[in-house]
């Protein structure tokens, strides 16, 4: 047996081709016809990724200095202790209308902070916002439990 591999064989296999006819020159104002089917997505084109795209000219895009810049500033322990201590209020039963009022305090405090120093100084606003909101709910909704027990355990 030899080493090539072994294809399929076809009916018409073994006859000859006929030669493909010349393509005759278009006329102006219409296309060539294709030689056959159209070549894959991409063809032809510069790999995804090579070179880069060259900057604009002059006066076109914006001007400097106004693009986005995360916040150069440290973020608040205030700020973080808010958030903390709000998802703490949530998560944890009964423990919550305790803890609640702290993180209510505390963020204020960090909300406090950040606006006075100046500005990207000090982050974190985000971060004491979502602990105020946290430590609110935590307080309300264990407050509301809270209270709901102790109406049901003294009318029934």
């Amino acid at each position: 047996m030899s080493d090539r591999p072994q294809y399929p064989t076809y009916p018409g296999d073994d006859q000859p081709r006929p030669p493909a006819a010349p393509a005759s020159p278009p006329v102006y104002g219409q296309e060539p016809a294709s030689a056959g089917p159209p070549p894959p997505a991409g063809y032809g084109q510069a790999p995804p990724g090579y070179g880069q795209a060259p900057p604009p000219p002059p006066g076109y895009g914006p001007p400097p200095g106004h693009g986005y810049a995360p916040p150069a500033g440290a973020t608040s322990a205030k700020a973080i202790w808010g958030l903390v201590l709000g998802i703490i209020s949530i998560v944890f039963c009964y423990v919550g209308v305790l803890i609640g009022p702290a993180a209510v305090i505390v963020s204020v405090l960090a909300r406090k902070e950040i606006d006075a120093q100046p500005a990207g100084a000090v982050s974190g606003r985000g971060m004491a916002t979502a602990g105020l909101v946290t430590g609110i709910i935590g307080t309300v909704f264990w407050g509301a439990v809270a209270i709901l027990l102790v109406i049901g355990l003294t009318v029934g």
